[in-house]
C-alpha cells in the first residue's frame, strides 16, 4: 500500500523547523489462523527551508482573439474544442513563493509553442515586476522579470498566442 504523507509550511515557519511524521499500520488478521504481524512502521523527516517557488501554468480559449479568455476561465486541463488554427490561447502563469524568506531576482521564461506565434492583441502583463515578449506574429520567449518575492507573495504572468 502506498501512503502519502503531506507536510505544510506556512510563510513565517523558522527555517530548520523539523517535522516528524510517522505512519503506524497494524492489522488483527480477523479470520486467519496465521500469527498476527508486527505493525509496519513508516517515518518522514522534513525540515523547512527557505526560498520555494511553485509554479501553476493554466491556459484559456480566446477564439476571436480580442486578448479576453474566453468566459474568463482557465484552466490546467488541455483545450479539446475551438482551439483551431488562426484562434488564439491565453495562458496565465502564477508564481508562489511558498517559502519562508524573499525570493529575489525571479525570472519566469515560456516559449511560444510549435506552430503557434506570439499575440500581442492583449499586451503581456504581470501583476509585479516587468515582461519582455517576442515581436507580435513572431516566435520566441516570454520572460517576466520579479525583483522579490516575499514570503507567501505571488505574481501573476499571462499573455496569448495565436
Amino acid at each position: 500500500m502506498r501512503l502519502f504523507a503531506r507536510v505544510f509550511a506556512p510563510a513565517g515557519a523558522p527555517l530548520g523547523q523539523v517535522n516528524l511524521t510517522t505512519i503506524t499500520a497494524t492489522t488483527v488478521n480477523v479470520a486467519y489462523t496465521s500469527a498476527v504481524p508486527a505493525p509496519a512502521t513508516a517515518t518522514d523527516n522534513t525540515t523547512v527551508l527557505n526560498g520555494q517557488l511553485q509554479i501553476v501554468k493554466l491556459q484559456a480559449l480566446d477564439a476571436d482573439c480580442d486578448g479576453i479568455a474566453d468566459g474568463s476561465v482557465y484552466a490546467g486541463a488541455n483545450i479539446t474544442a475551438g482551439a483551431i488554427p488562426g484562434a488564439c490561447i491565453r495562458y496565465e502563469i502564477t508564481v508562489t513563493n511558498t517559502g519562508t524568506t524573499a525570493v529575489t531576482n525571479v525570472t519566469v521564461d515560456d516559449a511560444t509553442p510549435v506552430n503557434s506565434t506570439y499575440s500581442a492583441r492583449s499586451p503581456p502583463r504581470p501583476s509585479v515586476g516587468s515582461i519582455t515578449a517576442p515581436a507580435p506574429g513572431s516566435t520566441g520567449t516570454v520572460s517576466a522579470s520579479i525583483a522579490t518575492l516575499g514570503p507567501g507573495a505571488s505574481a501573476v504572468i499571462t499573455f496569448g498566442i495565436r
